[in-house]
């Protein structure tokens, strides 16, 4: 069975965090390149290629794949890239030496992508434990993303206050809809309270 998607069937714009260790290398003149760029598959269904979908999530794993994993969501790449999980227990390592890249879809070219959700569920794929949370907004590329499609760069200082900024707007939305209108004072700065823990905590893990 083909699951190949068309370019059509993409969203606009995809997200990709470029970290250090990432198997997936980039560069102005290539874009991004899987680590393995010769490797196809004749059957999609058979267990090579399924093997080679769970290498892919697997974070220990070291053997070269054809694959690049992106984003669909923005909040959802630049939470993950905020919370930067390839340092690990290494707190010496820089925090700053990562970056948030935005692909715009109409100019992929003839690249080979798949919607991660539908390998899951097709050919009944057991990801990780920590692979779960990104099943349903995660899409595999092949071998390449061109140049001409990675329209832009954004560092994690931006990446950062432009998450900063959507805290403050959603806390905002929240005082114009005033929802404690029937409780005292004491009673309304506790609620108040709750309620940015609940943002914050959201904003943080959503996944």
């Amino acid at each position: 069975m083909e699951y190949r998607l068309s370019n059509e069937s993409l969203p606009s714009s995809l997200y990709r965090i470029d970290y250090p260790g990432s198997r997936t290398s980039y560069s102005r003149r290539e874009g991004f390149m899987a680590a393995q760029r010769t490797k196809t598959y004749g059957d999609q269904a058979d267990s090579e290629f399924k093997r080679d979908i769970v290498k892919q999530f697997t974070w220990d794993c070291k053997d070269p794949v054809p694959f690049i994993s992106l984003f669909s969501d923005r909040e959802h790449a630049e939470n993950w890239g905020l919370k930067q999980p390839w340092r690990g227990k290494a707190t010496y390592l820089s925090r700053s030496d990562w970056a948030l890249y935005v692909i715009d879809t109409n100019h992929l070219g003839d690249a080979c992508f798949f919607r991660l959700k539908d390998l899951v569920v097709c050919l009944g794929l057991k990801l990780p434990d920590k692979a779960d949370q990104h099943i349903s907004g995660t899409y595999l590329c092949l071998h390449n993303i061109p140049p001409a499609a990675i329209v832009e760069r954004i560092d994690p200082e931006q990446v950062q206050y432009d998450r900063d900024n959507r805290l403050d707007t959603k806390r905002v939305e929240a005082e114009k809809w005033d929802y404690l209108d029937d409780y005292d004072s004491s009673e309304r700065e506790a609620l108040q309270e709750n309620w940015n823990t609940i943002i914050e905590k959201n904003l943080e893990d959503n996944w």
